[in-house]
């Protein structure tokens, strides 16, 4: 895998993807090379969990169907598909329905805690797949691109965003092109923040922030393996040696530093254009895809908090009591609005410039200003109804008969209607999500997922202004108001 011909077999398996995770590819966790990051304690659980992931849902979806994608009974997707249906350019409302299912389907797996899962970057790459013109002379290489990537189910993750040094001459810098060369392009700098980019076959570079006059050597968009040789990940601390969430979807982030890597011309998409790279979005559509996917997973989490809290309160005997219903009825509508935008954006599904259905993009980009203010809050109510029980919850090591405090926290923590294990276990994950370094890294990541929160409000101020159009001020209610001199 350390070629950049990123050749993979078809018919992939979890136990391919972990053997070559042993690639020479440079990831540094803790102030340490990892050496294999299938069996690294930092983390082989992450990589356990995308394997488990290909296995149930790779498939070969994209291949099949009036819709672009495998379909079960009622337009939902075959379990053994849901990777692969990512990749699918809908030629139809039921199509754009069916990828969402498909979202939903890997989402559920984790309870919506990666927000790197495989599907998302296959949203980006196939909404350029479907725009591919846009790309002007390297329209071809988007396309091979895809459907390399599609048919080989890689993972891929991005780093798009520029590091705090900014434009500098050394390896600090933003990512550039530094030359030109018969057999491709030769860039230098970093990029971050690359979540699953330590478990990442491939790598995909493309600008974040619109590019000035004198950028256009920043104007650059390719993708590599992440074995590519002079590209290092720096991580930061693992957070695997926590709870049992972090165990398992500690999804890991990285600073990508590429020390004049070479990318060879079939793999670039952009080279020194500036107008297509800051035309990329609109251009392609992309944001409707890939808010299709982060939306979906975001309606998921909060269904899996609001399972967790529900549980607790039910555990600890105050399901009933009127302000823990509150909560509880708080969270659920969370869950609830989230999950409405979605449908709402698939009911209005159209077709786009390029020829293919996608959602209406309006009611996504309400659901992920919403989220980056309503996940926090959902966490609150998590860390309100479990409470002390959080605080006080016991560690694994209580619960062999052999511990010392086995006996106490038997009775302490169990009731009719729960065994102590089963409340010990559930306090757990709950704390992992409301209270340790996971949860903390999971709710921050949700409130800037698409950028700081009010720069976002203030955006889709705007989105929802195109969409709807300014109230007018010469028919209903307003017309009195704004009447007369």
């Amino acid at each position: 895998m350390s070629s950049t011909s990123g050749a993979i077999p078809s018919a992939r398996t979890g136990s391919h993807y972990l053997s070559g995770l042993d690639d020479g590819r440079r990831v540094v966790v803790d102030g340490r090379f990892v050496r294999d990051v299938a069996t690294d304690e930092a983390t082989a659980g992450m990589a356990g969990e995308l394997a488990e992931l290909i296995d149930a849902h790779a498939g070969s979806g994209a291949h099949g169907g009036a819709h672009g994608g495998a379909h079960g009974a009622g337009g939902a997707p075959e379990a053994d598909g849901c990777l692969a249906l990512a990749y699918s350019l809908a030629d139809s409302a039921e199509g754009v329905v069916a990828r969402g299912r498909a979202f939903e389907t890997v989402a559920r797996r984790s309870g919506g805690l990666l927000g790197r899962s495989p599907d998302f970057l296959a949203t980006i790459v196939t909404a350029w797949a479907g725009a591919a013109d846009h790309f002007g002379r390297f329209a071809g290489n988007v396309r091979d691109y895809w459907r390399e990537s599609r048919d080989a189910c890689r993972i891929l993750t991005h780093a798009i965003s520029d590091p705090p040094a900014g434009r500098g001459d050394g390896l600090a810098g933003t990512l550039r092109i530094v030359r030109e060369e018969a057999d491709g392009l030769v860039v230098r700098g970093a990029k971050m923040l690359a979540t699953l980019a330590p478990f990442a076959d491939e790598l995909l570079i493309y600008p974040y922030r619109p590019l000035g006059e004198d950028e256009s050597d920043l104007a650059v968009s390719f993708a590599v393996p992440v074995a590519t040789p002079g590209l290092t990940l720096y991580c930061r601390p693992s957070l695997a040696g926590g709870g049992p969430l972090a165990r398992r979807y500690d999804e890991m982030d990285a600073l990508c530093v590429f020390d004049d890597v070479r990318v060879p011309w079939h793999r670039v998409f952009v080279a020194g254009d500036r107008e297509r790279a800051n035309g990329l979005r609109d251009g392609t559509e992309m944001t409707s895809y890939a808010w299709h996917q982060s939306s979906v997973r975001a309606f998921v989490k909060a269904e899996f908090l609001w399972a967790v809290a529900d549980r607790c309160a039910r555990a600890s005997g105050r399901r009933g009591a009127p302000p823990t219903r509150a909560l509880l009825g708080e969270l659920a509508g969370i869950a609830e609005t989230l999950r409405s935008l979605v449908t709402a954006a698939e009911a209005g599904a159209r077709k786009g410039a390029s020829g293919h259905w996608t959602c209406e993009p309006t009611p996504l980009a309400c659901a992920a200003m919403l989220n980056s203010r309503l996940y926090p809050r959902a966490v609150e109510i998590v860390q309100a109804i479990g409470s002390s029980g959080l605080i006080m919850h016991p560690s694994p090591a209580d619960d062999p008969p052999s511990s010392p405090a086995h006996a106490f926290y038997s009775e302490y923590f169990a009731r009719a209607d729960v065994g102590a294990a089963e409340h010990a276990r559930l306090l757990r994950v709950a704390a992992d999500l409301a209270l340790d370094r996971f949860g903390a890294r999971q709710a921050l990541y949700e409130r800037v997922f698409v950028g700081p929160p009010d720069a976002f409000a203030g955006k889709f101020l705007d989105i929802y202004g195109a969409a709807r159009g300014a109230v007018s001020a010469t028919s209903g209610p307003l017309t009195g108001i704004t009447a007369g001199p």
